[in-house]
């Protein structure tokens, strides 16, 4: 008797774990496409933005959170570096976590300027020489340049409007959604 009660309490114990799962869920965040930073911003974009020729640094990177990846003038010397890193929601990282870092990132550097253009994602901000973007489950973080020049603005806002795109047309508002709350511990 002892044995078909504890029996009978696993088995419980399984339905309820398996009901905590979410619902309604129409794409699970495992079929969510990763999107490489050298997707967001080409390099034709970098070589477009500094007006020289870049290429593809060897130190493009990936640390276990977000992938980040550099492209440099190829005669050296003649434009700064073009840097983007990509944070983005997957089964262990909700877009609760992902916008959580960019928040604190930007309450970190009290010197940052909300950026009020449409079409730059859900939030934007530029902390020199960055501009910092969430959207769609994903913190993008784009250095081109340096100083704080209007010019300096302009190609930073140039290259994150054109990164936007490229996530919204990967992953859809629904998609971040569903990966809100969707963290496997």
């Amino acid at each position: 008797m002892k044995k078909l009660v504890s029996v009978l309490m696993c088995a419980c114990l399984v339905v309820s774990a398996s009901a905590c799962g979410k619902k309604g869920a129409t794409r699970a965040t495992a079929d969510i496409e990763i999107i490489a930073p050298e997707a967001v911003v080409t390099l034709e974009m970098a070589r477009e933005a500094t007006g020289t020729d870049m290429v593809m640094s060897p130190d493009t990177d990936y640390d276990g959170v977000a992938r980040t990846v550099t492209y440099v003038s190829q005669t050296p010397g003649d434009a700064d570096p073009v840097s983007v890193r990509i944070e983005q929601f997957s089964d262990s990282l909700s877009t609760d976590q992902v916008w959580n870092d960019y928040e604190m990132n930007r309450i970190r550097r009290s010197d940052s300027e909300i950026v009020t253009e449409p079409d730059i994602g859900k939030d934007c901000y530029i902390a020199y020489p960055y501009i910092c973007v969430y959207d769609r489950g994903c913190y993008i973080k784009i250095m081109a340049g340096s100083g704080n020049s209007q010019v300096q603005k302009d190609t930073l806002i140039n290259l994150a409007s054109q990164a936007v795109k490229v996530i919204e047309n990967t992953i859809s508002e629904e998609d971040e959604e569903n990966g809100r709350g969707n963290v496997i511990k």
